[in-house]
């Protein structure tokens, strides 16, 4: 088997195969040989089919057969190649048709890992970070506790900042309605029933006039408002104009934060106060080490690749940035960013991710290659492990994820490269059965 290797760019090779024919002419019997021997066909006992015959039915699967193991042949063979490092295979050309007596020949184009100094990764110290939780860390979460199960409750009382308001509003801009402006503005044109906080600011406030506006309204009570749209606002028509809204009120509710009584006490499964700061000190001391745990690992990567910059395939970058771009963009929505500024925000979002995946995948390879080094394996245990931590995070039943092979390939070498990770930071646990 012949093999040609062209460079396209510093991550990608153009590399041809040959197949000598007699090789070509194997395949084929070989296939041939399966296909008799599993053939059942009318007339003749299993197995017995006469080739031709068995040709003559299934040719159509039997080219397709070995095309498909003189393209797998044709990988391997790139694989073994000692001058590549193969990421993936960016795309194959064959000729259609396999010509008896005649050589094959696959053009394959890989995408490769540059070669590289491995860093020096015995000589990275990341100490272990000491852990403490105080007291106020623990008033802290069982305030976000009390304001989690917080109600609100109606009041007839006005309005004060952070109530809510059911309030109906129409906007007009120079005594037309803001609808006939711009059919498209929605909630900065009007509302027949919609919760206003009392007094919040921020992106996700449409008009914050209104919400300045419902502070000291009870129910029933109504008010006016005036808005001026900024020059710079997401609906063209607006910019820049004056608009004037009626407000009306039909109810306001308050906050109520639930007391540290038996009530409460029991809607979380504790017995008392003492119960309650026991388990959330403990709780508070998870998260911390658990934060703790992944700054450290932060910590090494970066000292890792400190100063170490090679070509990464394209082809790894834009497969790990499509996942952080969903991310990114969840991240901002989550924030507050409406999904028309988040079109706006595209290509900035995406620059970010791609920034991230090519410190992402620089890892993957600087450990991958680590791993390879010191012969590092996972145990049956281990891979047990990964597969399940993946299931439970996932919320995927793990007889379902093992059939996912891509996916449970990917477990393995994420499993693989935190035990490399591990064998950095001088934990014990990655220095288990080198082979």
């Amino acid at each position: 088997m012949d093999i040609k290797i062209q460079e396209t760019n510093p991550t990608r090779r153009s590399v041809t195969v040959t197949i000598p024919a007699a090789t070509v002419a194997a395949a084929d019997k070989e296939v041939v040989k399966g296909f008799c021997r599993e053939a059942a066909l009318p007339g003749f006992r299993p197995g017995k089919a006469p080739e031709a015959v068995v040709r003559q039915k299934y040719g159509k699967n039997i080219a397709d057969e070995v095309s498909q193991r003189l393209l797998s042949d044709g990988y391997k063979r790139i694989l073994e190649e000692k001058s590549l490092t193969v990421y993936t295979i960016a795309d194959v050309q064959k000729d259609d048709a396999v010509k008896a007596g005649a050589d094959v020949v696959i053009r394959y184009e890989v995408d490769v890992i540059p070669e590289f100094k491995t860093p020096d990764w015995k000589a990275v110290k990341v100490p272990a970070e000491a852990i403490s939780v105080s007291d106020a860390d623990v008033e802290e979460f069982i305030a976000k506790l009390r304001e989690q199960r917080s109600r609100y409750e109606k009041t007839e009382e006005a309005a004060a900042k952070g109530d809510y308001v059911r309030i109906a509003y129409a906007g007009t801009i120079g005594g037309k309605a803001i609808a006939e402006i711009d059919a498209e503005a929605k909630a900065y044109g009007s509302a027949e029933s919609t919760w206003e906080e009392a007094g919040a600011t921020g992106e996700i406030v449409a008009v914050p006039a209104i919400a300045q506006a419902v502070i000291g309204l009870k129910a029933g009570d109504a008010t006016k408002a005036t808005y001026t749209f900024p020059a710079t606002h997401e609906r063209e028509a607006l910019r820049g104009q004056t608009a004037e809204y009626a407000v009306t009120a039909s109810e306001v509710r308050r906050k109520t934060v639930p007391a540290l009584d038996e009530t409460f006490f029991k809607s979380i499964g504790v017995k008392d106060e003492a119960e309650l700061r026991e388990q959330v000190r403990k709780g508070v001391e998870g998260q911390k080490q658990q934060a703790a745990a992944t700054a450290r690992r932060e910590k090494a990567v970066e000292a890792l690749l400190a100063g170490l910059d090679f070509a990464l395939p394209d082809s790894a970058v834009d497969s790990v940035a499509s996942g952080l771009f969903y991310e990114y963009a969840q991240l901002r929505m989550r924030n507050g960013a409406k999904p028309e500024q988040l079109e706006t925000q595209r290509d900035e979002i995406l620059a970010e991710a791609r920034k991230a995946a090519a410190v992402k995948v620089r890892a993957q390879v600087v450990l991958g290659r680590i791993a390879k080094d010191e012969k590092l394996e996972l145990s049956r245990e281990e891979i047990g492990t990964a597969l399940m931590s993946a299931a439970y995070a996932s919320q995927t039943p793990p007889e379902k994820l093992v059939k996912d092979r891509a996916r449970v390939d990917e477990i393995r070498r994420d499993a693989l490269l935190n035990k490399a990770l591990d064998l950095v930071l001088g934990d014990s646990q990655a220095k288990v059965e080198k082979a």
